[in-house]
């Protein structure tokens, strides 16, 4: 009777049905997903295993993750489980997959690579992700996940994730499950409640192998409420007899969890021995260990009642025989059920069992009181964790070590210390449940770097003062010397937020000067100084005290190198140097990507994107801006998103997609608010010049500067001074108040003595201020000095085709008709090869009599494409496969087959051949 409760399934139709048109969409190239939500028990497993059962003869790719409360501490960890199933030949091609995913890789370089395994397992048919109780996924794994089905597109790909509706609804490691299916292209949702009468007459008719009356039905029904884990239990309890004899009650009170604990009362002493030495080793574990913790001699005998009563999960034909109990609740009650002193025993014997990360949860639960050696060896051992850059795991240990530690004072400072782990690795939704402990400890250096750090990104009033206090206070304390240099850190990143760049400058070489800095602290600490010292003096000046303190080549991992080249790439590419920065920019993302390490990536794309599109890879550029917006996005890095933002409207701008253009300026102010009123606003109004550039709009180009004019000098526009005095000089000459182009074009002359990528920019801005003077002879002077000079490698072809425009009227004017047409071509090519659609109509009549140099075939072709179709076509004339195209855009090699089909049918082109060659024959328009 039991076993037939425990694989008996009923109902459920219409949730079936919506499952199978999800798969159908998903079959036809429409990626899907189904959020399965419901109570505990209800039946959500059940559901999709029934699902499943039906599909099970169509031997598609099913890729599976259960997540656990014990598993949120293991970064990756249901990720690790996606793939485990995998064949390892095809897994090899993801390096950060195949093995065990470093703890400090950024989730979008693992969602990369799922993406791009997810691509190769299409091959055959659809394939299904499944993640049961997604609710305890690691933060990690959940932004991974995140990141995959906000770039699956035409993917045969459909994603169930099944939810608990009565523990945070919703919500998986800081995710909004609602609004990330929602973005999918094809999705639907299923919340599960009780079975109805018809229903439960059905599986208790199966139970009980003859029909149930409908009076009967209803009564079972009402006590259980439908719920089918209480359901079953209480049939493997109760007769036929019992449930249809109106006078006998069921049995009371009407709770699962009792249900539960006199289902265990009834079983034999060798089965409720074995069940609990289950219980206690938490998921799947080989029946023999099982039966030595619970010290059960007999094995198979006391599994089959725990089998048939289907309270246990048994896997007979894997190797070690893995037993597991078969519904969290059930492992709920049983650990609830047993004694305090013997779950001490089974914790203390599973100890001795399990390997050496597993056993500390063990030798805890095992602990009658405090344990202050125990306490110090999971200090140590989170100390390993900790320079191993699993800062989560090590936060855990911590936390359990507090718990054994005395006095009050120990426990306190590595409750703390666990906290301020968990903030340098940005796991803010760890730290708010110990918020209330960490108020409580008493006053220390420790407790406002934790309340301070908390707080930064949150504008909490007082923030920045709890952080200089335990910057100040020196020496300090044994066990917490890291607390100066974090604090210093925080400090110095929250005064760059407010607009503040002077004020950081002082407070982070104070913490390079600390001795014996922490390895992990010390090049994030330099990177920020770097970026201070930006803000307060320009980035030529922090280039040089950051080459000072962070000397290329002196990091000893690649890790640390590739941080490093980050921080001087960003620099570099502000103060002008854009062929130095691009390379160093995309090999800190190469490298970070093949060693699975941080790098701030949602910020070096953006600054990899505004040094291509200066340098004039105007498409590459969009795609690095995409990446830093969906990285910011799935990674939920809201201080990214102005910056971002703002980069990502200049190639819109400059090709005349005005709508998205302003979309994105207007998202970039937004974020900028949603920060704080002296955060982002120069880089917003950046945005909104830029676009007013193109539109030929001067005034309100001239209106946007005035926010960057009227900013703190250290608040940004020291840094990004590069970026905005040249639109500022254009803006000005161009209204015709010579007055302030006069200083500001001497400002503008000055930088660029030390700034590379302006020398087209002042000569050009040059000689139209000497041209809107009256002096003609000076101004062609000018433009003929820079235009013959050799070409230098960091000046953008926009300023050299505006320089060249510049030269061509006024050659023109002065009746040299055939040198402004050579210079009139030059520019026309130029804009043309940029796809600068609004400059080409803006000066069409100058280049009207003139023919171009060359045609642009693929140019006017590819405007008809969209914005994704754009980018693979220029990568297939690249000469690219579909799979390294995916891995490009961070895309499945799947949905690169289906937009090259649409690219061909707009094109009226064959095939991949014919498309290269069209690419090529242009020269790579937009590269």
């Amino acid at each position: 009777m039991a076993a037939a409760a425990d694989t008996a399934f009923v109902g459920r139709a219409p949730e079936l049905e919506r499952m199978h048109t999800c798969l159908r969409e998903a079959r036809s190239g429409k990626a899907s997903s189904v959020l399965v939500q419901g109570p505990a028990g209800i039946g959500k497993t059940a559901l999709v295993r029934r699902w499943l059962e039906g599909l099970a003869p169509e031997g598609f790719p099913v890729l599976r993750a259960t997540c656990d409360t014990s598993e949120e501490d293991l970064a990756f960890g249901m990720i690790g489980q996606l793939t485990s199933r995998v064949p390892t030949m095809l897994l090899e091609r993801f390096p950060l997959l195949a093995g065990v995913i470093p703890a400090a890789s950024e989730p979008f370089q693992v969602g990369a690579e799922l993406l791009g395994l997810l691509g190769e397992l299409q091959g055959g048919g659809p394939v299904v992700m499944i993640v049961d109780d997604v609710q305890w996924a690691d933060q990690p794994s959940a932004q991974t996940l995140g990141f995959v089905l906000r770039r699956l597109e035409a993917d045969a790909v459909l994603t169930v994730l099944l939810a608990r509706s009565d523990t945070e609804p919703g919500r998986a490691g800081g995710l909004d499950l609602h609004r990330l299916i929602a973005r999918m292209p094809h999705n639907c949702e299923l919340n599960l409640t009780g079975l109805g009468v018809a229903e439960v007459a059905e599986l208790a008719g199966l139970v009980y192998g003859r029909p149930v009356g409908s009076g009967t039905a209803e009564r079972l029904r009402e006590h259980t409420g439908g719920h089918a884990l209480y359901l079953r239990t209480l049939l493997t309890e109760v007769s036929l007899e019992g449930a249809a004899d109106g006078r006998d009650a069921l049995p009371v009170p009407t709770s699962l969890v009792q249900a539960l604990r006199r289902q265990l009362e009834a079983l034999p002493g060798a089965a409720r021995a074995l069940i609990e030495g289950i219980a206690v080793l938490g998921g799947p574990a080989p029946l023999a260990t099982a039966a030595r913790v619970a010290s059960v001699t007999e094995p198979d005998a006391a599994l089959a009642p725990l089998l048939r009563h289907g309270i246990v999960r048994w896997w007979p034909h894997r190797p070690s025989t893995p037993v597991a109990i078969a519904h969290a609740l059930q492992r709920e009650a049983i650990m609830g059920a047993t004694p305090p002193d013997r779950l001490r025993a089974l914790h203390a014997t599973a100890a001795t069992l399990v390997d050496r990360a597993a056993s500390w949860s063990h030798r805890v639960a095992a602990t009658h009181g405090a344990d202050p050696r125990l306490a110090g060896e999971l200090e140590r051992a989170a100390g390993e964790y900790d320079s191993a850059g699993e800062a989560v795991r090590a936060a855990n240990l911590l936390l359990w070590a507090s718990e054994v530690a005395l006095p009050r004072r120990e426990q306190e400072r590595l409750l703390l210390t666990a906290a301020a782990r968990l903030l340098w690795a940005q796991q803010y939704l760890r730290v708010e449940p110990l918020l209330t402990r960490i108020e409580a400890a008493g006053p220390s250096p420790l407790r406002s770097l934790v309340l301070g750090g908390y707080g930064t990104p949150r504008g909490t009033p007082g923030a920045a003062e709890l952080l200089r206090d335990a910057l100040e206070a020196r020496p300090a304390e044994p066990g917490a010397e890291f607390v100066p240099a974090m604090a210093g850190t925080w400090l110095g990143i929250k005064h760059v937020v407010d607009g503040h760049g002077a004020k950081a400058v002082p407070v982070l070489r104070d913490v390079l000067a600390i001795d014996r800095l922490e390895p992990q602290l010390a090049p994030w600490a330099a990177g920020s100084l770097g970026l201070a010292r930006a803000y307060a003096d320009g980035a030529r000046a922090a280039l040089g005290e950051y080459n000072t303190v962070a000397p290329p080549g002196s990091p000893r991992s690649a890790a640390d190198r590739a941080l490093q080249r980050a921080y001087r790439g960003m620099l570099q590419m502000w103060a002008g140097d854009l062929a130095d920065a691009q390379h160093e920019l995309a090999a800190a993302l190469d490298t970070a990507r093949a060693q699975g390490s941080a790098v701030t990536s949602e910020f070096t794309y953006a600054n990899l994107a505004a040094s291509q599109y200066l340098l004039g890879l105007w498409d590459e550029a969009a795609i690095s801006a995409d990446h830093a917006l969906a990285i910011a996005d799935a990674e939920e890095k809201p201080w990214a998103f102005s910056y971002a933002y703002s980069i990502a409207s200049w190639v819109p701008s400059g090709r005349g997609q005005w709508q998205r253009a302003r979309e994105l300026v207007e998202r970039s102010y937004r974020w900028s608010r949603e920060m704080g009123p002296d955060y982002g606003v120069p880089l917003a109004a950046l945005g909104n010049a830029v676009l007013a550039q193109a539109r030929g709009d001067h005034p309100t180009m001239l209106a946007a500067l005035r926010a960057v004019l009227g900013a703190r000098p250290d608040a940004g526009p020291l840094a990004f001074q590069t970026w905005w005095r040249p639109l500022l000089v254009e803006a000005l000459i161009a209204g015709g108040d010579l007055d302030k182009a006069a200083p500001a074009m001497n400002s503008l002359t000055a930088l660029g003595e030390e700034a590379p990528s302006l020398r087209l920019a002042v000569a050009w801005l040059s000689g139209r201020l000497s041209q809107a003077r009256g002096d003609a002879k000076r101004a062609r002077d000018t433009f003929e000095e820079a235009l013959t000079a050799p070409a230098g490698a960091d000046d953008p072809p926009l300023h050299r085709a505006l320089l060249a425009h510049g030269h061509g009227r006024l050659l023109a004017r002065a009746g040299e008709h055939h040198r402004a047409a050579a210079r009139f071509t030059e520019a026309r090519d130029l804009f043309a090869a940029l796809g600068a659609q609004p400059f080409l109509l803006r000066y069409r009549d100058d280049f009207a009599d003139w023919p171009a140099a060359r045609p642009h075939a693929a140019g006017a072709a590819l405007s008809g494409l969209t914005g994704r179709e754009r980018d693979i076509s220029l990568l297939v004339g690249r000469g690219l496969t579909n799979r390294e195209i995916a891995a490009k855009l961070f895309i499945s090699s799947k949905t690169v087959e289906y937009h090259l089909g649409h690219v061909y049918q707009k094109l009226v082109i064959s095939g991949r051949r014919q498309l290269r060659n069209l690419i090529q024959q242009d020269g790579s328009p937009g590269g």
